[in-house]
């Protein structure tokens, strides 16, 4: 396995006449993790010499992230039924030989499928692919795809070094040890822009209240938010002003609200919804909890870090690699209901000492996990994975 964030090498200078061109597939553009990191690579590749295309593959973007692109790169929106009617894939194809593009990234499952299909068929000369956390929920016929097309990949790369999530796409996904590149997620320090008592008013929130908030999709089988549900019914015991707020959005919100009328602390949860003023959010609550039982590398815990919020999260892939427990925040085993209450329970109690841990979080994000380490190690991946021909004829 190979870590390019840790590598200090430079991009090889070359006096060439054009850019190097590199093709982002991604499945949509709705508010997400992998989404969110698109948008801090892409403007930070064009400021790096290269030129960007990205194409979605489902007609699913929220506006805001695709305004925010284009203003680094053309975006193109495919759509699921131009991709099953065949033109799309055609038109792809053809884009992609027309543009002569040398690089195609190809981020979320259904993009690695086609992406890596097509830059096979027109010859593109470098294609990666990336895997962002143990595809679980894979159905086979695309497990059997994944192992036939992955192979074409220069690299694949992972932003955990959880040996678990490596292993499962090794055995599973068709990925061999050597095609493993670690590039870790970046984080950009959220700074509120509204004040922490306009928000909590927003929120039907009193002033004084303890605010525990989760940001994350509605997905309660791998989010753990039915557990964090129980967990806060504990927590009321000792903290009866305690407030939840869950921020994001899923099929599955129902199943939250029906739990949170069972366990009778309805009128103490907050349901938000998707948002986009997360960095307000952060800047409002006094505890981020994470309980999931699987991550990648999770971007709303990365984010509540650095903006210098206590946190609590489960002792899973990429959680472990940012958590330090004491340090930087508070593990708690998956699925400990108790441990969980406990833990949030004892960061409530002792401010002083969770803002001390949430400082040193802030801290070791801007360290260790800015945008810049993330791009330039992207940068050298796409340039050293190109044939030396190309590289001499693009700066």
């Amino acid at each position: 396995m190979d870590s390019l964030a840790s590598k200090g090498e430079t991009a090889p200078a070359s006096g060439g006449e054009r850019p190097l061109r590199a093709a982002f597939f991604i499945d949509d553009l709705a508010i997400g993790g992998t989404q969110r990191q698109l948008g801090y690579l892409v403007p930070a590749l064009v400021e790096r010499g290269f030129e960007v295309r990205v194409y979605c593959m489902r007609a699913i973007f929220d506006p805001e992230i695709v305004s925010g692109l284009k203003r680094s790169a053309d975006v193109r929106i495919i759509g699921e039924m131009r991709l099953v009617a065949g033109i799309g894939l055609l038109l792809l194809a053809l884009e992609l030989r027309r543009w002569r593009a040398d690089v195609v990234q190809t981020m979320l499952p259904t993009s690695d499928m086609i992406g890596r299909t097509l830059g096979r068929l027109v010859g593109v000369p470098a294609i990666f692919s990336s895997i962002r956390g143990r595809n679980f929920g894979k159905p086979a016929w695309q497990r059997w795809l994944d192992r036939r097309t992955a192979r074409w990949a220069k690299a694949i790369v992972f932003n955990v070094t959880n040996p678990d999530s490596i292993a499962f796409a090794v055995q599973h996904e068709g990925v061999r040890a050597e095609q493993v590149v670690l590039i870790p997620n970046a984080v950009a320090k959220s700074i509120a822009s509204r004040a922490r008592a306009d928000m909590r008013a927003e929120f039907k929130t009193a002033p004084e209240a303890k605010v525990v908030a989760n940001i994350a999709r509605i997905v309660p089988e791998k989010k753990g938010q039915v557990e964090l549900l129980r967990a806060f019914a504990l927590l009321r015991e000792t903290h009866p002003d305690a407030v939840l707020w869950i921020v994001g959005d899923g099929e599955e919100r129902g199943v939250l609200e029906r739990e949170a009328e069972r366990l009778g602390i309805a009128p103490a949860i907050r349901m938000a919804g998707a948002r986009h003023d997360i960095a307000d959010i952060l800047g409002a609550i006094d505890l981020f909890v994470l309980p999931s039982r699987w991550e990648g590398m999770p971007n709303a815990l990365m984010e509540a870090m650095a903006a210098g919020c206590p946190v609590i999260a489960s002792e899973v892939d990429g959680n472990l690699e940012l958590v330090r427990h004491g340090e930087t925040g508070w593990c708690v085993p998956v699925n400990d209901v108790e441990r969980l209450a406990r833990a949030m329970d004892n960061a409530l109690a002792d401010p002083d000492a969770a803002h001390a841990v949430g400082r040193a979080a802030a801290t070791f994000m801007q360290e260790e996990f800015s945008i810049d380490r993330m791009a330039d190690s992207y940068a050298r991946l796409y340039r050293y994975g190109l044939p030396q021909h190309i590289r001499s004829d693009t700066r």
